[in-house]
């Protein structure tokens, strides 16, 4: 049996990677800095990973054939694994790596690595492309990397999907920028990026050295906003205006035009197997957990000021 160790694993995207491990009889242990999260349904250790001797202990404890990493975006900790982790694989979920491609949808082979060395500081999207960066260089580490855009799903602590679900219920217009609102978005359900991780986990498959995207396909934010009315049964009342002339928050999904129009998913499907669930799946769970929670999204105290800008335009 496969024994795999979840760092994040009772993260948000965590907890459904966990889920679909399990389901596959891998025997899954999570990990996190913080004690034994309430409610954890799985083997878990606490520790500090940023504190290598730490890292250390876990791996001789816990022994893991594939060490499955939701939560690093610092260089230094790719560094730690590579030093220390004996297993099959070690699979890095990534995000936002991307340069901006005006539109063009995001072909794995697109991240191209960064040069020299990284800054002292990273916020996280740059201290993603370090991390994968330093994958590129470590040759002797069996790695594979899972890359998805913005994830949505119920207790998203991001609240970017309350942000459209909130205004779809008030009835008013919703400000989305309009030279790429009818293109695809990068989107992806939490199930499916929990899904495409544990795919990575599989030892009978040859992913070493690869990266793969994992994304809703054919999915645009006009898309995602008409599919929120229809599951709410209220009107989609979509107003299109210039990206640089968004009030803040009100988009929180962009797309800002300047990027790529979502994900190419033809590697992904051709060797990993993930095939991406249909949006109406992901926004049903999605609405039964919002209407039970009532989340707010922080964008939505300037919601006054959009009404205004769309109703002087």
């Amino acid at each position: 049996m496969t024994r795999a160790l979840v760092l994040g694993g009772a993260g948000f995207i965590g907890v459904a990677t966990c889920k679909e491990l399990m389901r596959r009889g891998v025997e899954t242990v999570a990990a996190g800095r913080k004690d034994r999260p309430y409610g954890t349904f799985t083997s878990y250790v606490a520790f500090d990973r940023t504190d290598e001797s730490q890292l250390v202990r876990a791996l001789e404890q816990v022994e893991p054939d594939v060490l499955l990493d939701l939560a690093c975006y610092q260089p230094g900790e790719v560094d730690a694994v590579a030093r220390h982790f004996k297993g099959a694989r070690y699979v890095f979920v990534s995000t936002g790596v991307y340069p901006n491609l005006d539109g063009r949808p995001a072909r794995e082979e697109d991240f191209v690595p960064l040069e020299g060395d990284p800054p002292a500081e990273l916020d996280y999207m740059n201290g993603k492309r370090w991390c994968e960066t330093v994958l590129a260089r470590s040759l002797d580490l069996p790695w594979t990397v899972i890359r998805p855009p913005a994830v949505f799903g119920p207790a998203d602590h991001t609240l970017r999907i309350a942000a459209y679900l909130q205004r779809v219920e008030d009835g008013g217009p919703l400000l989305v920028p309009a030279e790429s609102y009818e293109r695809q978005a990068g989107l992806a359900w939490v199930k499916d990026i929990g899904y495409a991780c544990a795919l990575a986990c599989d030892l009978r498959k040859d992913l070493t050295h690869k990266a793969y995207n994992a994304a809703f396909e054919g999915v645009s934010l006009r898309g995602l906003i008409e599919g929120i009315a229809r599951a709410t049964g209220k009107p989609a009342r979509i107003h299109p205006m210039p990206f640089a002339s968004l009030p803040d928050g009100a988009s929180p999904y962009g797309p800002d035009p300047r990027r790529s129009a979502g994900y190419v998913l033809e590697r992904s499907r051709k060797e990993l197997g993930f095939e991406p669930s249909a949006l109406e799946d992901a926004l049903a769970e999605t609405l039964a957990w919002y209407r039970v929670a009532h989340p707010s999204h922080p964008g939505y105290a300037n919601r006054a000021q959009e009404l205004a800008v769309a109703g002087a335009a």
